[in-house]
């Protein structure tokens, strides 16, 4: 009887567990290539967020540069100008586009020039406790 006591709590938590993951989707993500000797660059995707709650991205992490972060093109003063920001929030069954001239993710002090058709790894952690690893094109972007 204490067997089935067991058997019935830990499905009962497993099940309960998969009910409130938080599904979160990334979608269309890519690195800009650099130039030889170019110190910084940028990572663009969406973000779909399908479960019931708010989430927020707080951080990424990826080895090809020595600080990463979260950044944001704000319009002040009659000027586009990037900030730093803490988090992204992605509101419950929305999603939110990281794009150039908006939200993106930053890499400061880059170890290598980036090429076109190469791969790179990045870690996205969300506020929820979920981190998801993906693997990025480095695509060219002609302006």
């Amino acid at each position: 009887m204490k067997n089935f006591i067991a058997i019935c709590f830990t499905s009962l938590l497993f099940f309960s567990n998969l009910a409130i993951a938080d599904p979160i989707n990334i979608e269309n993500a890519y690195v800009r290539a650099t130039p030889p000797h170019t110190t910084n660059s940028a990572a663009f995707m969406v973000i779909e967020n399908t479960s019931s709650r708010d989430i927020k991205l707080v951080a990424v992490s990826s080895d090809i540069a020595e600080r990463v972060e979260l950044h944001q093109h704000v319009h002040q003063d009659g000027m586009m100008k990037m900030r730093q920001v803490d988090a992204i929030r992605i509101e419950k069954d929305q999603q939110v586009s990281l794009q150039p001239g908006g939200y993106h993710v930053m890499f400061m002090g880059l170890k290598q020039a980036l090429k076109d058709g190469e791969m790179v790894q990045l870690s996205l952690y969300f506020d929820n406790g979920e981190e998801i690893t993906i693997e990025v094109p480095i695509k060219k972007i002609n302006k």
